[in-house]
């Protein structure tokens, strides 16, 4: 079980919401959908080429409460944002499969 003192952070959750612009091309709407409270941890941004620069790319591991998960329903589909950051779900894993402690894999959308 993760201790109440870990989970200090608040991340709220947005859910996608497709519609429709003017042209008929999808768009990505998104709305928030809850919020939750865990331990984020950040991992030393990494460095990538992008185009002809250079793109720094953030990776996140979020530890919170399994029934956080099932309430919320969170998938990868949907986006996390934490301080003012837009957060992709790249994995959702149930440690030690006994559904008491969630670890989400994130990386930042710039």
């Amino acid at each position: 079980m993760i201790s109440a003192g870990l989970t200090r952070q608040v991340v709220n959750v947005t859910r996608a919401s497709p519609s429709i612009d003017s042209l008929g091309r999808r768009v990505q709407v998104y709305t928030n959908y809850g919020q939750f409270r865990a331990d984020v941890r950040e991992a030393a941004p990494q460095e990538q080429p992008f185009a002809d620069g250079v793109a720094s790319i953030c990776t996140f591991e979020i530890r919170l409460r399994w029934p956080n998960v099932a309430r919320l329903l969170i998938t990868p589909i949907d986006r996390l944002v934490y301080r003012g950051r837009f957060l992709r779900i790249n994995g959702i894993r149930n440690l030690n499969q006994q559904n008491r402690v969630a670890i989400i894999d994130a990386t930042e959308v710039v």
